[in-house]
């Protein structure tokens, strides 16, 4: 089976969730009608909950168009007046997310839309989960190192981040993670290099002990590149290990990771420090978060075809998924996220033949949920 067909599966079966709540006998009906995209064996040899288990969640955030936090889709407004327009997709999609605007310690107490557009959205995404991507537990203390020329002593405060969730949950939105965007990696403005490790890994316990007491059920994690020039940055595996050691230490755990190597990186084999970055070095990576006990994720992107179209992203993107799968990838859950000029556009959702405008990233977003990764499971 070519890779491209190997994304084409039925969507129109329940969702994960809905499986969750679905008895034995029900899922064996569905998978008798056709109608379900889970394996035979998993109706066959277990309970619905185990079939539900072997599905990966599948994770939607919008293209910020390679602007940066305040960049968004031209229609993201218009779709909430029309949401059959993205109807299957919406369906498809276990957790929405969105990230945070601010620099330095410059972070606002409320979030980047307006409250009418904001309720908008939480209604439309009520029967799905929600992740809050924060930046300012990268950046703290950039604003003061650009004034003094020293980095400040700390404990980072992070109240603007506690009262942009506060807003968030008051919204409406089922707030279940929180993602601390490259808190491990990003030099910061200027490719600054001189924060340590182990500040920024105090950081995310910093995080944690704001955040927990308030949100104690929210999960918790990073996303993380694998930097790996040595004298830089230490080596990978004693980054995580530390990482978890000291959120332990400190009574907490850490709930996923989330790996972000846009997949031009081991398509082309692209070289670094430690060798060229393959398909069989992400799922190293993978396997490894996983031996932690972590939930391990897999952005979804492709940073050269992201700059050239529509279609281009979506070839690569839906390609990349369905290699990483042929070398044994079996991700907990894979979040579609670009950050480059395309997808353009998020709507609509529509299968079938490629319109001149090219793939939204809401059909391509469905096609990646009912594509090899599933079928994997």
């Amino acid at each position: 089976m070519t890779t491209t067909s190997r994304a084409m599966i039925n969507d129109e079966g329940p969702t994960r969730r809905q499986v969750l709540a679905t008895g034995g006998a029900a899922v064996a009906g569905a998978v008798a009608a056709g109608s379900l995209s889970a394996t035979p064996a998993a109706a066959v040899d277990g309970t619905a909950a185990d079939a539900a288990a072997r599905l990966p969640e599948f994770w939607y955030q919008d293209n910020n168009l390679g602007q940066g936090g305040r960049g968004a889709p031209p229609d993201l407004e218009s779709r909430y007046d029309n949401l059959d327009t993205w109807r299957h997709a919406r369906r498809a999609m276990h957790t929405f997310s969105f990230g945070q605007v601010g620099a330095g310690d410059n972070y606002a107490d409320v979030v980047k839309y307006e409250p009418e557009l904001l309720d908008t959205m939480a209604s439309a995404h009520a029967d799905m989960n929600f992740a809050f991507n924060v930046t300012q537990a990268t950046t703290w203390w950039w604003h003061k190192f650009q004034e003094t020329g020293e980095i400040p002593e700390g404990p980072p405060d992070f109240t603007a981040t506690i009262n942009n969730l506060r807003q968030l949950r008051a919204a409406g939105f089922n707030l279940t993670n929180i993602l601390l965007q490259s808190v491990l990696s990003k030099p910061g403005p200027g490719r600054f290099l001189g924060y340590s490790m182990e500040r920024r890994i105090q950081d995310v316990v910093e995080f944690n002990d704001q955040v927990r007491g308030e949100f104690p059920d929210v999960q918790i994690g990073v996303i993380y590149p694998l930097n790996d020039k040595p004298g830089i940055y230490p080596p990978w595996r004693e980054v995580l290990t530390s990482l978890q050691s000291e959120l332990r230490s400190s009574g907490h755990e850490l709930d996923f990771i989330h790996f972000d190597k846009p997949f031009e990186h081991p398509r082309l084999e692209i070289e670094r420090p430690s060798g060229p970055m393959t398909w069989d070095r992400m799922v190293e990576v993978e396997r490894f978060i996983k031996g932690l006990g972590v939930t391990f994720g897999l952005q979804c992107t492709d940073g050269r075809a992201g700059r050239q179209s529509n279609n281009a992203f979506r070839r690569r993107v839906l390609e990349g998924i369905a290699t990483y799968v042929d070398h044994g990838g079996a991700a907990d859950r894979y979040i579609l996220w670009p950050f480059h000029p395309y997808p353009d556009h998020s709507t609509p959702d529509t299968l079938g033949e490629l319109p001149p405008e090219g793939a939204s990233q809401m059909r391509i977003f469905r096609e990646m949920a009912r594509g090899a990764a599933a079928r994997r499971h």
